[in-house]
């Protein structure tokens, strides 16, 4: 893949799974503390089988969504039927864990990769709208900080070279990024070796 349709689909992984990392921890953690507070009384019994149900529609997705950014499939384990079977079954919990956990690589390389277009796009507008900033005695530009001087025109042209840096290396941080979310998700889901 050409190095722009790459990092859009990066982005779009990153940037997509934010979301679904926040719906899958509160979805799966509610019904699940509400499940396992309820068990004794056989009424939280379905709640756990829903919460496993919640977590394994989650897992599948992410399946795909990780072949897609890894370029090796990731394929979906034969899982059991049953309530008894889905509540003994290994891969059940595992996936229950891949939805409490994931936020946490997933918001590590959204702030990464949001941070780094907005660097990007940011320093490369600011010529537009940097006139617009206060100019008290207590306001100084980054340029002046680091002793370029404070002058508008040093500060575009500061902010120009800081823009070709952040586009220059998005692809690469943005691929890295997707990577280590994809691979943490692996982990937790199963390598094609562990028979999921």
């Amino acid at each position: 893949m050409t190095t722009l349709p790459r990092l859009a689909a990066d982005t779009r992984y990153v940037l997509t799974g934010f979301p679904v990392a926040l719906a899958s921890l509160v979805l799966c953690v509610t019904t699940f503390s509400l499940g396992a507070g309820l068990a004794v009384l056989w009424v939280g019994v379905p709640l756990l089988l829903a919460a496993l149900g919640l977590a394994r529609t989650f897992a599948v997705a992410e399946r795909d969504r990780i072949s897609a950014v890894l370029g090796t499939p990731v394929p979906q384990p034969a899982y059991g039927t049953g309530a008894r079977r889905v509540l003994t079954d290994p891969r059940s919990w595992a996936d229950l864990a891949h939805a409490l956990l994931r936020w946490i690589p997933n918001t590590i390389s959204f702030s990464v990769v949001v941070g780094w277009w907005a660097a990007a796009l940011g320093s490369l507008t600011w010529s537009l709208w940097g006139w617009s900033l206060p100019d008290g005695p207590d306001d100084h530009e980054l340029p002046e900080l680091i002793g370029l001087g404070d002058g508008y025109l040093t500060a575009v042209v500061f902010y120009l070279v800081l823009a070709a840096f952040f586009a220059v290396t998005l692809p690469a941080v943005a691929r890295t990024a997707a990577r280590f979310e994809a691979e943490c998700s692996r982990a937790l889901l199963g390598r094609p070796h562990d028979g999921a």
